[in-house]
């Protein structure tokens, strides 16, 4: 693809003094297409000789390509006017294996113009993988940062695979013809259709990875030693028990051959491909140089058990998998270098602090420190710590549970839980999946990718109880300012179901496993004493369950065909979708002919049947073994409160994600205005680098009117002559407030008046008001009135690890006290809105409380739809607090607005593929 217009005379080709600074935040690691990694970056004066060596590496058509002549090699100007950039109008980012530039993407700014031409070039060795797309969305990214809202580009009619790239990436392309080529013109502005075709390479890319790895053809494993409970020694003899039908490698330097294998001195002698290799070395920095080395050699997927980077020495002396205690500030940075050599060599890395992976099946496999393979199932499962991890395990092993697949992640420093949720996805053995997470790095991905699954799929997530937001030891990830809950609230919008404890995950697992998800969300509730269908009803009740039918006439008898006719008679009626049946074992017959009857009744009629026994421990064994042992049996529990508790699981599996896949959109919308007021304030003299600025009132103003919200008039004032001349340009009656945060909003405190109705009251409201409130020197303002209403807090937040987060409350001491706060992540959809309204437990009073009229809701989910709006297309937006919001009869008035803009965040799930990695995912 050629470059034939005059563009780019921004700086010049050597750059000036309006050269922005090396934007660090637009390098990434990105995914291929093939499942290997690679790193982009934008390019440095430095890369000369590496540029070179790409141009004249490429065939003779794919230089006339891309020049429109033969051009055998770059002149020595070329290389200057190519590599040195001012990152601002002439933009060039390349893409690295190794130390080889493999692709290079470029565009320059049309003189005085929103336009750029684009232009990019991919290393024929690497055709195929993706490298174009993904350039083009960094590069797309990179313009919109920069103010620069339409591409241009012209290309040669059999340059067909170029015209893809632009027309299949989802924006609306516009094609002419002219002097022989094609001139490809489109605006970069995010297309829903961009997004999609976003996540879809993306699922692809990370699926096909995994796929490599977690089904090898042949594996290597590095750090088995002649002590047999050494831990590549352990990995080795799990994969040759489990029956591993593919090829098997051992490298070790210091032995010709262990545990029956010859051995390879270097991995790069090791015969054939190799498709995974299990490091099992001590050392942090063995493991470093073995990683870089199985890259040379054509490794594309490591294993890494040791815990010696990120984790305290005690679990390496007690168990062997670590090394010595490293500082805390070496832990880290030893893991990055293992990431960025990883990348480096375009090797995805599962750990380090990893149990392994396993597979069930006809084609098993056991790579990990457990010790064989559990019972085959459809239950897919991961886990973070190796603790953890070996705790899911033997909850399902102690449940029966048939498991597919199980990844520990460990410090989750490159593959992490949204890959093998990738992975999942499209798996048909897969009929749960469950998840243990301590750490987030990318929520946002996280949920986006959940919400898929979920319309599929249960996904059922242990989130261990805790306060706070900090992650385990070994999790480099970024931490959130917000509140735990925050997270939850985000979470359970994905769709996911939420557990305590690995107890009861299984309990919710099973369940699912067993029966499915329910049709519906009527449940009926059948005991067999009185008793004990109280204890059943107490806990549906605290569950929040909808019990449609509650039962407790079933006999009390040796007989267990009494229970058995009236649950046949409750479960025909197909009145209920779910049924919790509680018996008391009158010790008579074994009741695990019944249950397994019951359950086929059940089955008949579309209804789960979740059951409770309450006998002695010898007989409720018996029945946990056949349970154990049968797939027809229904899933059993010994008190009301599990099973209820497992029910409520099923239940929580049904309701899915919250809203659809097309998020809100609104007209009236100026985005350019907004991001001018933005990067005006973050660029002004004197703004205080990365820290967060203030807008005046005039352009926090200005700021919502560009997406469609207005805030109420008002005037800051010196004395009682301005207030008054302030008053008479608003019109009485007016208010008279301290622009004091604390007091502004609080007439409790002395910091409002309201309604003053003439000049004369707002100079005695004025003198009192500086009498009382002697103690803050923060100005007085004088404010139109709104109408009257309910009062609302609506917020947004750039936080460094969810990104954009809007929070909705009613105002008040009470929303402030209790925490009573609804979070989500925009875009909102029209339903995600309404969830988030309806979240808080106060905001019952704008459905109209006590006999009062409702406030009009259909107003306060339009401002809050914009409000997400804005936090989406605006990343330094660093806050907005909208209080009050003023919801009356008849519509909504913003009465205050405080905004801070910051420099841009490099957001962890933005409009640009990128892997995740220490700090960043």
């Amino acid at each position: 693809m050629g470059a034939r217009r005059d563009a780019g005379s921004g700086a010049g080709a050597g750059g000036t003094a309006a050269s922005a600074a090396y934007p660090a935040h637009w390098e990434a690691d990105i995914a291929l297409s093939d499942g290997s990694a690679a790193h982009l970056r934008p390019i440095l004066p430095s890369d000369a000789d590496a540029l070179q060596r790409f141009h004249t590496a490429q065939s003779e058509h794919s230089r006339y390509l891309r020049f429109f002549a033969p051009m055998p090699e770059l002149s020595p100007r070329d290389l200057t006017r190519f590599t040195v950039v001012d990152h601002r109008d002439r933009v060039a980012l390349i893409v690295l294996i190794g130390e080889d530039i493999v692709a290079v993407g470029r565009f320059d700014r049309l003189e005085g113009t929103a336009e750029a031409e684009v232009a990019f070039n991919v290393a024929d060795s690497q055709q195929g993988k993706g490298l174009g797309s993904v350039l083009l969305e960094h590069l797309a990214a990179a313009a919109r940062e920069r103010g620069v809202a339409t591409f241009v580009a012209d290309v040669l009619p059999q340059n067909s695979r170029m015209i893809n790239v632009f027309t299949d990436a989802g924006f609306d392309v516009r094609r002419t013809y002219d002097d022989g080529v094609v001139v490809v013109e489109f605006s970069i502005d995010p297309t829903e259709r961009f997004r999609a075709v976003i996540a879809e390479r993306e699922h692809r890319a990370e699926a096909r990875a995994m796929e490599r790895m977690l089904h090898p053809a042949s594996i290597a494993v590095l750090g088995v030693s002649s002590h047999r409970d050494s831990m590549g020694g352990r990995i080795l003899r799990h994969i040759e028990q489990a029956g591993y039908d593919g090829e098997l490698h051992v490298v070790a330097r210091d032995a010709l051959e262990l545990q029956g294998h010859s051995t390879h001195s270097r991995i790069a002698d090791v015969p054939g491909p190799v498709d995974l290799a299990v490091i099992a070395l001590a050392r942090a920095e063995d493991c470093i140089a073995a990683v870089e080395e199985c890259g040379r050699a054509g490794v594309r997927a490591v294993l890494l058990p040791t815990e010696a980077f990120a984790e305290t020495a005690g679990a390496a002396a007690a168990g062997g998998r670590g090394a010595p205690a490293l500082g805390a500030a070496e832990r880290p940075s030893l893991q990055r270098r293992l990431v960025s050599a990883a990348r480096r060599e375009g090797v995805r890395v599962l750990g380090p602090g990893s149990l392994g992976f396993l597979r069930t099946g006809e084609h098993a496999l056991n790579a990990s420190l457990v010790p064989h393979l559990p019972r085959a199932g459809g239950v897919a499962l991961a886990g973070q710590s190796g603790a953890l991890s070996a705790m899911l395990l033997g909850g399902v092993e102690s449940r029966g549970i048939g498991v597919h697949e199980f990844v520990s992640v460990g410090n989750r420093a490159d593959v992490s839980l949204n890959d093998t949720l990738q992975h999942w996805q499209d798996d048909e053995d897969v009929r749960v999946i469950a998840l243990s997470l301590e750490s987030m790095g990318n929520p946002r991905k996280f949920t986006r990718i959940a919400r898929r699954i979920t319309r599929e799929r249960p996904l059922v997530v242990l989130r261990p109880p805790g306060t706070t937001t900090a992650a385990p030891p070994g999790h480099d990830v970024r931490s959130s300012q917000l509140p735990r809950r925050a997270l939850d609230q985000v979470l359970l919008s994905a769709g996911v179901v939420p557990t305590l404890s690995v107890d009861q995950l299984t309990d919710v697992v099973d369940a699912l496993d067993r029966q499915g998800v329910p049709p519906g969300d009527r449940v009926g509730l059948l005991a067999n004493t009185a008793a004990l269908g109280e204890s059943l009803r107490g806990a549906a009740d605290a569950a929040g369950l909808r019990v449609v039918r509650d039962e407790r006439r079933a006999l009390l008898s040796t007989d267990p065909r009494f229970v058995e006719r009236a649950f046949t008679s409750l479960a025909a009626l197909g009145e209920v979708d779910v049924v919790v049946l509680a018996v008391l074992d009158a010790l008579g017959e074994d009741l695990s002919a019944s249950l397994a009857r019951m359950a086929r009744t059940a089955r008949g009629a579309d209804v789960r049947l979740v059951v409770c026994v309450v006998t002695d421990l010898d007989r409720f064994e018996s029945l946990e073994r056949a349970t154990r042992g049968s797939d027809e049996m229904p899933p059993l529990h010994p008190t009301p409160v599990l099973a209820v508790r497992a029910a409520a699981g099923m239940l929580a599996a049904r309701r899915g994600a919250v809203g659809g896949d097309e998020p809100a959109s609104r007209e009236g919308i100026d985005r350019e205005a907004a991001r001018r007021i933005g990067q005006t304030e973050i660029s002004a003299p004197g703004a205080p680098g990365a820290a967060p600025r203030a807008l005046d009132q005039e352009r926090t103003g200005a700021l919502l009117e560009a997406y469609g919200l207005h805030l109420l008039p008002s005037r800051t004032v010196s004395d009682a002559d301005d207030a008054v001349r302030a008053a008479s340009e608003i019109g009485y009656p007016v208010a008279l407030k301290s622009t004091d945060p604390v007091l502004s909003h609080r007439s409790d405190l002395g910091g409002v008046r309201l309604d003053i109705p003439d000049a004369v009251q707002l100079r005695h409201a004025f003198a009192a008001m500086r009498r009382d409130l002697a103690f803050s020197s923060a100005d007085l303002a004088v404010q139109a009135m709104a109408a009257p209403g309910i009062p609302v807090v609506v917020r947004s937040v750039e936080d460094p690890s969810l990104g954009p987060v809007l929070a909705f409350s009613l105002a008040g001491d009470a929303t402030d006290l209790l925490d009573d706060v609804a979070y989500a992540i925009p875009p909102l959809d029209d339903e995600s809105v309404r969830r988030l309204i309806d979240g808080p437990a106060t905001s019952v009073k704008l459905r109209g409380h006590l006999g009062l009229p409702a406030a009009d809701r259909a107003r306060l989910e339009d401002l809050v739809i914009r409000v997400g709006l804005m936090a989406e297309d605006l990343p330094e937006l660093h806050s907005l607090v909208l209080h009050p919001v003023v919801v009356g009869r008849g519509g909504c008035t913003i009465i205050g607005a405080r905004a801070e803009v910051a420099q841009a965040p490099n957001r962890t799930d933005s409009l640009r593929r990128t892997l995740s990695g220490p700090a960043s995912a």
